[in-house]
């Protein structure tokens, strides 16, 4: 399960070579009903009966991120979601539509057994195991819902939403029976009633914070852990001995570090089985040329942005985040991004709903509309005025910034030069950081160290309260501008306090109306899932919010 929202560097970050400095011309509504007509799952299917028994599958990875442990604050990253697919599991799984369902693996039944309160009731499958043998059980789930209740700061998370909102979790008629009371309701609970970790690793904060750094985490699924080699850059995953469930078809996944610029020609060079090209037109053609692969598309969850540290110089001023607003072309980006992939293109309008889910729509308000006089207009009535070079100043600051670039990501450097162009055209002075990937979220992102960045968010789910993480309160640890507002706080919680799933959409909405008028956030484009595949494997291909099947995943027999 996605408990909070996930930083993309790998995936996202994925390169267009083409640069497009027209507008663009995008018709938003049409491309919204374009981009809703992509699938939401693209892949060869087969029936477990179908799939050989056996083989290894090669995936690729950006880096192994700075922690292995999904759940620790340096965790939460695009890589170790793809890692865990393969080896953690929880009583929910999400079907192609969206929707939910329980997963018998983990869970007989999973049922509302009080509004107010509200408790859940989870009766845990009996065969459930972590790796080692040990039981599944009640005291798993109390131990993790203590690490992400935010009474203990000594728990170094990505985030507490939603299991702040948890009154208690206790037995019901044995230790495979768990009762989880919610102090208030909460529209996203499918989300927060699982246990991923053993309690002997969310009991002890050192073991949580610091051994599964450069570990993976120990598995409850089909796969584990046989080694990881940071050298080398290969974690290889092999059969769970312990896993009670269908068994995989696959004997191995290896995850390879390969860099995003090199990941298509490794595709093509059969040295990896699966590519997630991105917005990379040339990694496209690249990888369409494989004779023995597949292209497949659906619909996606990562969005693009730039992100404004607001406690950076003039950043903290509202006036300069509505002139970049109005500065960057969204529409120019967006078009070099995407077109050369061939699929639909739009922009992303709101920061909770992605389109194509329900409770999309567009609240911007027209304060991102492309206008460069505008931008102009809302600095000079400000106080900004040109001085030397026309770079504008006030009070003896200048609007002199950087922005920092992953090296070898091409796309992430096409957007940040665009918006380098943009901005200086109205009088900022904008220069590009270019730091090594590995260091780009470790040394810059996480703590701060950046005036403004633009790399790629990955939804959920359960977008309510998990994505509005990224926003409230200011120091969420996931929220990277470091600005908020009580407006913001107050919708969003309204929004997360009510059962009523379209009262909490239209509460959410008004949340995102907030944000927008407080612009600590540029969206940009939303990125299709666009995914080379061997031709010969089944199961597993771009999906939006499906939880894959790592059992059925393998080769045609």
């Amino acid at each position: 399960m996605v408990v909070a929202a996930t930083a993309a560097l790998g995936l996202a970050l994925s390169g267009c070579q083409q640069q497009n400095n027209g507008s663009g011309g995008v018709d938003s509504d049409k491309a919204d009903k374009e981009i809703s007509a992509l699938p939401t799952t693209d892949y060869q299917k087969a029936s477990y009966d179908e799939v050989a028994d056996g083989g290894t599958l090669t995936y690729p990875m950006t880096e192994i991120p700075a922690s292995l442990n999904y759940y620790h604050a340096d965790g939460a990253h695009v890589d170790n979601n793809n890692l865990y697919g393969t080896s953690l599991g929880g009583p929910i799984s999400i079907k192609a539509d969206g929707t939910w369902e329980v997963d018998k693996n983990y869970a007989e039944s999973v049922e509302v057994a009080s509004e107010d309160p509200l408790v859940i009731d989870v009766k845990l499958n009996k065969d459930a195991v972590w790796e080692d043998g040990t039981p599944i059980d009640v005291e798993d789930y109390k131990a993790f819902w203590k690490t992400r209740d935010g009474k203990s700061d000594e728990y170094q998370v990505a985030s507490t939403k939603g299991y702040e909102d948890i009154e208690s979790i206790e037995p019901g008629a044995d230790k495979y029976e768990v009762k989880v009371t919610f102090k208030t309701p909460n529209i996203d609970w499918p989300n927060y009633i699982a246990a991923p970790l053993p309690n002997e690793i969310s009991e002890d904060p050192e073991v949580f914070n610091k051994e599964y750094t450069k570990k993976v985490l120990p598995s409850n699924g089909p796969f584990k852990a046989e080694s990881v080699d940071n050298k080398s850059g290969v974690i290889t995953m092999v059969r769970n001995d312990k896993w009670w469930g269908q068994t995989p078809k696959l004997e191995k996944v290896v995850f390879k570090v390969v860099s995003q610029a090199q990941q298509a020609q490794a595709y093509a060079n059969k040295e990896i089985d699966v590519v997630d090209v991105g917005t990379d037109g040339d990694a496209y053609q690249t990888a369409n040329n494989r004779e023995d692969g597949a292209i497949y598309k659906s619909q996606g969850m990562q969005w693009t942005h730039l992100t404004m540290n607001a406690e950076k110089g003039a950043l903290k001023n509202q006036e300069v985040r509505d002139a970049i607003g109005r500065a960057v072309n969204r529409e120019a980006i967006a078009q070099a991004a995407i077109g050369p992939v061939e699929a639909p293109v739009t922009l992303v309008n709101n920061y909770t709903f992605m389109p194509g889910q329900k409770g999309y729509q567009d609240n911007t308000g027209g304060s991102l509309d492309f206008d460069p006089e505008a931008a102009k207009k809302i600095l000079d009535d400000a106080g900004w005025t040109p001085g030397d070079g026309g770079v504008r100043e006030k009070d003896g600051e200048k609007l002199q910034f950087k922005i920092v670039v992953p090296a070898d990501t091409a796309s992430n450097a096409q957007r940040a030069e665009q918006i380098m162009k943009d901005l200086n055209e109205v009088g900022f002075k904008i220069e590009l950081e270019t730091v090594p990937v590995a260091a780009y979220f470790a040394d810059n992102i996480l703590n701060g160290n950046f005036d403004m960045a633009t790399f790629t968010w990955e939804g959920t789910a359960f977008p309510i309260s998990s994505g509005s993480n990224l926003f409230y309160p200011a120091d969420s640890e996931q929220n990277y501008s470091k600005i908020s507002s009580d407006e913001i706080g107050e919708k969003f919680k309204a929004a997360t306090a009510t059962l009523d799933e379209e009262e909490a959409r239209k509460l959410a909405n008004e949340g995102d109306a907030a944000i927008f008028k407080l612009k600590p956030v540029i969206p940009i484009y939303p990125t299709p899932y666009v995914w080379g595949v061997k031709d010969d494997i089944v199961s597993l291909g771009p999906r939006q919010l499906e939880t894959p099947d790592w059992t059925t995943i393998g080769f045609k027999d």
